[in-house]
Formats: structure tokens, sequence, C-alpha cells
């Protein structure tokens, strides 16, 4: 795959205002991002997620520009087809409650969007690996619903081929795991946002 137009934001302000100009007329543009051990400034990957989202972008394949950067591909969203992981739901939450998000990243998934207050079950299967260590079960269901939630899809969000229901079980796996333990992990969106109370898992 070709690199074609490369831009560089040094800070989120700068991303945003790109894509207030080029969202509705541009079809990819390759993001520059320097190596840590530059110096140089960078924004961070929620940063760049975060911005694609409010104006229906999506981020893609990342490949090396030279010795000291790397860049990322990024392109409209489909309009048709277009899956929105449970972790880009509540990032759209997130973005949404700081009145970020525009009409161009609601159109292409608004009937996936939902709403925070939206109850949600998990899955039996899921329940019952997860009962076979009490520990884990009980520190699980101690944890904030929104943290449930993003973990339970996270596990239902692979994609298809022979591997998935190996790959679905190495998640349930480490997640029980770090239950266990008492310890939550990976990018939760929601954590530092004041919503309205959540709905208790059925």
């Amino acid at each position: 795959m070709e690199i074609t137009e490369v831009f560089y934001p040094k800070t989120r302000t700068q991303w945003r205002n790109w894509l207030k100009r080029h969202h509705q007329k541009k079809k990819e543009i390759w993001v520059r991002k320097p190596h840590k051990d530059t110096g140089e400034p960078c924004i961070s990957y929620d940063e760049l997620v975060e911005e694609c989202l409010c104006f229906g972008w999506i981020d893609g394949v990342v490949k090396k520009l030279d010795a000291h950067s790397s860049v990322q591909r990024i392109t409209p969203r489909r309009a048709k087809g277009s899956y929105l992981s449970e972790l880009n739901r509540q990032r759209i939450w997130k973005l949404q409650h700081l009145d970020l998000m525009t009409p161009a990243g609601i159109e292409p998934i608004a009937s996936q969007i939902g709403s925070p207050e939206d109850p949600f079950e998990i899955l039996s299967e899921i329940k019952k690996q997860f009962r076979k260590n009490k520990t884990a079960w009980k520190n699980f269901q101690a944890f904030p619903v929104f943290y449930q939630r993003l973990k339970v899809g996270w596990i239902g969000d692979t994609t298809g081929g022979k591997h998935a229901d190996q790959v679905r079980q190495q998640r349930l796996d480490h997640l029980i795991e770090m239950s266990a333990k008492n310890k939550r992990y990976g990018t939760e969106p929601l954590a530092d946002i004041d919503l309205p109370k959540w709905p208790e898992e059925k």
C-alpha cells in the first residue's frame, strides 16, 4: 500500500482542525507519529482515535515512514456495514458528553451508538466460566458496570476465522485472571466522566 499525503499533527487541536477542514473532501491521510526517543511532540493513540470518531473517520494500517517515525492510514468510515466496537461506543458516549461529536461522526453508526443507560447482559457461557473462580467473579461484579460492559464486549469483538474461538477464550482467561487479582486493565473512556447511573447487569 502506497503512502500518499502525510500530515503531522503535534497537538490534538491541530488534528481536530485538520479533520474539521477536510473530513468531507479527503479520501485518506497518513498521520505521522515520531518515535518516542526522538523527543518530538506526538498525539496519543486515544486522541487520534477519538477525533476520528468525532468526524466519521477510522484508523487503519501503520507503516514505517523513516528511521525516526511511522505513519498511520486514516480514512472515512464506510456509510454502510461499519461495525462499532464496545470500546468505541463508550468513547462516543464520552465525546457526546463533552459535546465534541459532529453529525458526520454519528451518521454512519447512529443505530449502533445506544446510550449509557441501556442494560446489557453477560452471556451465560462467560458467567459459567467466571463462576468457577469465586474470587474473580465477586471482584468482577464489584467493578463499575461500564468496565464490565467493556470487557464483555472485548471478548466478543474478534474477527472471523478459524482462530476466533481461541482468541475469545484467551481474552476470557486473561479477564478472569486479572479479576481474581482485583485488577482492571485497558482503556476506560468513561472512567472520569460523570454520567447518569448505569443500570445493573441482568
